[in-house]
């Protein structure tokens, strides 16, 4: 390998000679580059449970489909594919960053008491910040404490000891080793460190004091060694998502993009599941966790197997209730990853998807049916899928029910504010 390089691809762009400009950039045949593109796509199958690999061959060009990521292919050369709605725009590895962290860690909007937060600043450190200082304190009533053995010196004896040490006790009393039920624990040592290495790259002032606050709460050790994932004891169960914000925040997600970091477990994604979870978030920050119930099921009929009966259900996105004048009007959100098909040159929506609709509505009772779409990014026109934009290119009728086809904009996402306007675009077309 000459130097170490970076191969960037779209996903569900056209097919490209990819094996070809890795061959042109390294010492490797392209016979071996196409291995080696085809081995990451195993990899990576395996890693998201897909049903098929998302890295294919068509004839000698290759296409990504249903992820995103950074991948090391070799020594040296590391492949990084876009999502189809942020594309090779600039900016869209920090839009990503985002958009996977936010994905793993949903519960950084989903609490009521950070949504005023969320909308008045949306960058990523604050987010983080604000949500790991709201875990904390919420738990902080119960400590996580766990049993340890502790080497302590004092005259009152209390633990195991040395005889010899009876005889000639030290300056401060006698050193003996006591169990002892204790905060000094990797746990509270992870949470720690993570609220202080935050701190700092936290622009904002009042969440930058509030993590120190939390560093300063818990007992001085040293820092963790290893970042392992782990289970808090059963006890301590309700600390389980604030330990794992913290592992997070330690492996670098706490701050900006950086392609150091980028190589953390994690940050190659499904790309279905990263928008399902953005629309999701967006629904709950701008609507009201209390008025937007997620994935719930609705029996939709009867499914019968010989002589067996058994629930159809399905499971929409959403079902969102919105308060208005004349009283609440219910509507059910769908996210849809792909699905439109052009039709003479203008955007429609899939049959199939248009029956999914139906049976939601049917088992929910619900006429009015939203289907959320990402507006797919154009390096020549970054404007077309910048955040913030909504527009709804479709309209579906079929008796009484209405269905609506949006596409939403993501590009800039992360940018200061971008999170609240894509917030408030969603919230505005429903």
């Amino acid at each position: 390998m000459r130097e170490w390089q970076r191969i960037t691809a779209t996903e569900y762009a056209k097919p490209a000679a990819l094996a070809e400009q890795i061959a042109r950039k390294s010492d490797i045949s392209v016979g071996k580059a196409r291995e080696l593109l085809l081995g990451a796509g195993e990899r990576v199958r395996g890693m998201l449970g897909l049903d098929a690999a998302p890295i294919a061959l068509v004839g000698d060009k290759v296409q990504f489909q249903n992820f995103a990521g950074l991948l090391v292919l070799a020594r040296g050369l590391e492949l990084e594919v876009a999502p189809k709605f942020l594309g090779d725009v600039e900016g869209w590895r920090e839009d990503f960053f985002l958009l996977a962290t936010l994905s793993h860690h949903g519960r950084l909007l989903d609490d009521e008491g950070l949504q005023a937060a969320a909308q008045a600043n949306s960058d990523l450190a604050t987010l983080i910040g604000r949500s790991l200082v709201e875990m904390y304190w919420r738990n902080h009533r119960r400590p996580l404490r766990t049993y340890r053995r502790l080497r302590r010196t004092e005259f009152a004896i209390d633990g195991d000891y040395d005889p010899e040490d009876l005889i000639t006790p030290a300056e401060d009393g006698f050193v003996q080793e006591v169990t002892s039920f204790t905060r000094i624990n990797p746990y509270n040592g992870v949470i720690r460190a993570a609220a202080a290495q935050l701190a700092p790259v936290v622009p904002d002032a009042e969440t930058r004091a509030r993590l120190e606050r939390v560093a300063e709460n818990l007992p001085r050790q040293r820092a963790p060694s290893r970042l392992d994932n782990r289970q808090v004891p059963s006890r301590a169960r309700s600390w389980q998502p604030t330990y794992d914000l913290s592992l997070d925040i330690l492996r670098g997600l706490g701050g900006a993009y950086d392609p150091r970091n980028a190589l953390a477990p994690g940050f190659v994604m499904t790309t279905w599941q990263v928008w399902e979870h953005l629309v999701s978030i967006a629904l709950r920050s701008g609507m009201g966790g209390k008025n937007v119930s997620i994935q719930a099921g609705h029996r939709l009929g009867v499914r019968m197997k010989g002589t067996e009966k058994s629930p159809l259900t399905v499971y929409p996105d959403a079902l969102a209730s919105v308060h208005e004048a004349t009283g609440i009007r219910k509507v059910i959100i769908d996210a849809k990853y792909k699905g439109h098909v052009e039709r003479r040159g203008a955007q429609s929506v899939s049959n199939a998807d248009i029956y999914e609709a139906l049976a939601f509505s049917r088992a929910t009772a619900v006429n009015d049916v939203v289907l959320a779409y990402p507006k797919s990014a154009d390096p020549s026109n970054p404007e077309r899928c910048t955040v913030g934009n909504a527009v709804v290119f479709s309209n579906v009728t079929v008796e009484d029910v209405n269905i609506r086809a949006v596409e939403l904009g993501v590009c800039g996402i992360s940018r200061r504010d971008g999170l609240k306007k894509f917030v408030t675009a969603l919230s505005g077309v429903i």
